[in-house]
């Protein structure tokens, strides 16, 4: 009965896991594209009346995913307390505080590297974060990866920023904007971004391959990993929704703020915020269930089928030989990453080393 129980268990862990990656990639592209609309019709809309407040939107993405959560945690025992618990766990929340501080300063350099980095070298630098995932995999996870795991890793970037070079479309110098940027501030914010981002997503899958099942268990909730995922999401939430809102209320005039806060909202902003919150929680299934660098891979392949599908919406540059050339190297990055795949028996465990004073599970799935 044990083992039978075990392996329906390995399946429904499978199920979840390339589910989750497969949804992941088309939730990437449509988020992607649904921006693309929202941004051409705010710069239609902009010759006839305000455009909306991006840092609003981002706020409301947060605020979206926090109610998500809250309600997934309600549904099964219809018990607001049992829901409001995840809230009232000081150290818990004290170790989801770490991520949600890197995500957030991560959101607002990238609008800093943005300004100051022409955006094709943008794109190049920003792909070092699929490097420094890896790395920091090694080091807080206890990952082992192979030569040929990490040849997949150094492909996968050269097949993003080859996808991503089809989507820049020639653009003619401003004088007077280059003039205002700063290389090496933008460099220094790029550069920041990619780590905070590679950290915070690796810190995310200590927390939620360990940290949150062992912290429930020792207070005397169930281990649920399910419950545990959307408890952490919550907690999570609890930090980055007021951390937003208060940049918000520093980067808006507070008078407009306070009388239009929805102010330039369509449908399609709408949309934004609706996809962006479900890729939010998708994301932390795909860390749990599989890990960063699956992610990774999930990511390079929305971008692909944002570079085939936005020239159809006519939202995007016709496809050329770097996108096929990218392609190649993305799908030959995620084969070198299967096959030449690293035994169980090499892979050592950091998750049982404490976390914020919680200990982790040594199971990664």
């Amino acid at each position: 009965v044990r083992t039978r129980r075990r392996a329906f268990r390995s399946v429904m862990v499978a199920v979840i896991k390339w589910g989750a990656l497969l949804l992941m990639v088309v939730q990437n592209a449509a988020f992607v594209l649904v921006m693309r609309l929202s941004r051409q019709q705010q710069q239609k809309s902009s010759h006839d009346g305000p455009t909306y407040n991006i840092s609003m939107v981002v706020t409301l993405q947060e605020l979206f995913k926090m109610l998500l959560c809250a309600t997934i945690l309600f549904v099964p025992m219809c018990s607001l307390s049992t829901t409001c618990d995840a809230l009232r766990r000081p150290r818990e929340l004290l170790r989801t505080f770490v991520p949600a501080a890197c995500f957030t300063l991560q959101n607002n350099v990238l609008y800093i590297a943005l300004s100051n980095l022409d955006p094709l070298l943008f794109q190049i630098s920003y792909q070092v974060k699929t490097l420094l995932t890896a790395i920091l995999s090694v080091q807080m996870l206890g990952r082992v990866f192979s030569k040929w795991q990490w040849f997949s890793q150094v492909l996968l970037t050269i097949g993003i920023v080859m996808v991503q070079l089809n989507e820049q479309a020639p653009q003619s110098g401003d004088v007077a904007e280059e003039s205002t940027r700063s290389p090496w501030i933008g460099m220094a914010a790029v550069l920041c971004a990619a780590f905070s981002s590679a950290f915070a997503s690796v810190y995310f899958e200590r927390i939620l391959k360990g940290g949150a099942r062992e912290g429930g268990a020792r207070e005397g909730t169930s281990a649920n990993p399910a419950s545990s995922l959307w408890r952490t999401n919550l907690q999570l939430c609890a930090w980055t929704v007021p951390m937003n809102m208060a940049l918000t209320w520093m980067q808006s005039d507070a008078l407009t703020l306070l009388s239009h806060p929805l102010r330039g909202f369509e449908l399609s902003t709408w949309a934004v915020i609706v996809v962006n919150g479900f890729g939010g929680l998708l994301v932390a299934v795909v860390i749990k269930y599989a890990d960063n660098i699956w992610k990774g891979f999930a990511t390079a392949g929305a971008i692909i089928l944002t570079g085939v599908l936005a020239p159809v919406l006519s939202l995007g540059p016709p496809p050329n030989a770097l996108l096929v050339v990218g392609t190649g190297c993305v799908v030959g990055s995620v084969i070198l990453y299967s096959i030449k795949s690293t035994p169980p028996a090499r892979q050592k465990s950091l998750l049982s080393e404490p976390l914020v004073q919680t200990h982790c599970s040594k199971n990664y799935e």
